[in-house]
This record gives structure tokens, C-alpha cells and sequence, in this order.
């Protein structure tokens, strides 16, 4: 009967071995961050969701009723800017951590306006 020795790969297979584990936590962990970061992406647009509509409910309560029964192309703009306004000012974090600007505000005002752009 003979008898391996598998002392001297002992050391290949341990380092092999840590390097799979090591990878491993890696792969679940980047798609553990992943998943929270939508999750989190997903809270952050109904806050911003929410604070869009309240803008919008406030710049139509600023409207004058001649403004309201019938509103010009500069009553609309104005209250596209109060309401995106209205949204930068109340929840800024969100808008910042969803990477938006003014701009990207204002437009998504006029869809839910369903408002032409000026420009």
C-alpha cells in the first residue's frame, strides 16, 4: 500500500479556498448594495412623488380664478416654477440623491400638467 502525501498542496488549497469565500462575499454583498440602493431610489421617488403633487396643489392655490378658468402659456410656466420650486425647497436630500436639478423638476411638472415647454 502506498501513502500520498497531500501536506505540501495543503497551502494551494487553503489560499484557493479564501480566494473563492473572498469572492463570494463580494458578489452577495454588491448585489445586497444594489438592491438597497433601488429600494432605497424607490423611497426616495415616492417622497419626491409626493412633494411634486403638494407643489402643485400649492401653485394652483396661488393661481387668481381669472388665471385658473382659463391659464396662458405664462400662467402654466408659472406654475410649473412654484411647483418645482415647491419641490426643490421641501425635499432637497431627495432631489439630490436622485440626481436631479430644477430642470429635471420643472419637466416632470409639465407631464403631470401635461404642460407644453416654452421652449
Amino acid at each position: 500500500m502506498h501513502i500520498i502525501d497531500f501536506a505540501s498542496i495543503q497551502p494551494f488549497v487553503s489560499d484557493l479556498a479564501l480566494g473563492l469565500l473572498s469572492a463570494l462575499a463580494s458578489f452577495v454583498t454588491a448585489k445586497a448594495c444594489a438592491l438597497l440602493k433601488t429600494k432605497r431610489d424607490g423611497e426616495l421617488g415616492v417622497i419626491l412623488d409626493k412633494a411634486l403633487g403638494m407643489g402643485i396643489a400649492y401653485a394652483t392655490a396661488q393661481l387668481k380664478p381669472s388665471e385658473a378658468s382659463a391659464p396662458t402659456l405664462t400662467v402654466k410656466s408659472e406654475l410649473v416654477a412654484w411647483a418645482a420650486n415647491y419641490a426643490l425647497q421641501h425635499v432637497p436630500e431627495a432631489v439630490a440623491s436622485l440626481g436631479l436639478d430644477g430642470a429635471h423638476l420643472a419637466r416632470m411638472v409639465e407631464a403631470r400638467l401635461q404642460v407644453k415647454s416654452a421652449e
